[in-house]
């Protein structure tokens, strides 16, 4: 378009794309972060490896899916309100512009 962006389906499926990854990317983290806050160990270590022995891969995947729901929507907001916000700044410039060079 004029402002040199993509149009608003490609942002948005962008946007959900970009939580899902990084729910994908950050969810072991966020795991191994919950343990240690119920669990009552102060040790990264102690807690993977017990999580490691107790559950395996799938210690990696708990919760993923609300995780994964959850930063996606929450991206796409966070895309579209900007967007939105950025056309609606550049029509206001443009049509001032516009008035400007007609008188």
């Amino acid at each position: 378009d004029s402002l040199g962006t993509h149009t608003i389906p490609v942002q948005a499926a962008c946007g959900v794309l970009s939580g899902a990854v990084s729910a994908f990317a950050t969810n072991p983290l966020d795991v191994l972060r919950t343990r240690i806050q119920t669990g009552g160990s102060r040790s990264l270590v102690k807690v993977s490896k017990k999580l490691w022995a107790e559950e395996g891969v799938s210690m990696f995947t708990k919760g993923l899916t609300a995780r994964a729901l959850s930063m996606s929507t929450s991206s796409l907001l966070i895309i579209m309100g900007y967007e939105t916000v950025k056309r609606l700044s550049f029509r206001d410039r443009s049509e001032r512009t516009l008035q400007t060079a007609l008188y």
